[in-house]
């Protein structure tokens, strides 16, 4: 048995706004040198299969960000994300301004879009 401490993979896709989030909390709270970024893009062939081998591992689906916690434990939702880290470092409520900042601003549209984008996709289906 090991007496190394487990160093949380982060599996992040290029572009996805909910890992820019996730890594830009763990940058202001002074955490990301506490896990091992792994950046997926779309178009590679690793993407697939990578994302297939968190899916089997996690017995259902995942989205990104995806963080292997602890040793064969995943967790994939932003918010709990951030909550779990926040919870383990004891940083409670504590500000981070740029992290509230994008959260306000940049986030909350690319949100909106995404939203708007699945209702005109929806509207187009039912046509």
């Amino acid at each position: 048995m090991s007496n190394q401490p487990h160093i949380a993979k982060a599996y992040m896709l290029l572009g996805c706004p909910f890992c820019f989030k996730f890594m830009l909390f763990m940058t202001e709270a002074g955490l990301l040198d506490q896990i091992e970024l792994v950046s997926l893009d779309h178009s590679s062939p690793e993407y697939g299969q990578v994302k297939a081998q968190l899916e089997k591992q996690a017995g259902r689906a995942v989205s990104f960000p995806t963080v292997e916690i602890e040793p064969g434990v995943l967790l994939s939702d932003t918010k709990a994300l951030i909550e779990h880290y926040r919870a383990q470092q004891g940083l409670g409520d504590r500000a981070l301004p740029v992290l509230d900042f994008y959260e306000q601003g940049l986030f909350q549209n690319v949100v909106n879009l995404y939203k708007e984008n699945m209702s005109l996709k929806e509207q187009l289906k039912a046509q």
